[in-house]
């Protein structure tokens, strides 16, 4: 679970993965388990940027919140459980769509299910094959 949750969390670690969907992300603050991050992603085929705020709550828990541009406000529970077969990811997101709320928060929320989960498998593919021999 340690590893599951240091891997998920790593911000440098997603722009190799999801070249697909997200074009840059630049740290712009760290300050222990708390981090700001500048993300430059592809957005119903736009490009758009988004700032988000880590946090990492040991053991088993991750936090990440837009606080500025696309979908500012919207917030995403992470939960780890140990399991007999590994970990168990549980993610939970709140999406925030302020401007226009009615007409686009279906379209968002669809979207942001869809590229979360995009992501979360793409990490589950590379954690996978990067610990498919390391004992647990």
């Amino acid at each position: 679970m340690e590893v599951v949750l240091k891997e998920l969390s790593d911000y440098t670690h997603a722009p190799i993965l999801h070249k697909g969907h997200i074009k840059s992300i630049e740290v712009l603050e760290q300050d222990g388990n708390i981090s700001i991050a500048q993300w430059r992603l592809k957005v119903l085929g736009f490009l758009s940027t988004a700032k988000q705020k880590q946090t990492v709550i040991p053991p088993n828990r991750m936090t990440n919140e837009t606080i500025d541009g696309f979908a500012s406000g919207t917030v995403e529970n992470t939960f780890f459980t140990e399991t007999n077969d590994g970990t168990e990811v549980l993610d939970i997101v709140e999406v925030q769509v302020p401007k226009l709320r009615k007409l686009v928060e279906m379209l968002v929320a669809l979207y942001t299910r869809w590229l979360v989960r995009s992501i979360l498998l793409d990490h589950k593919r590379d954690l996978e094959s990067r610990y498919s021999g390391v004992a647990s």
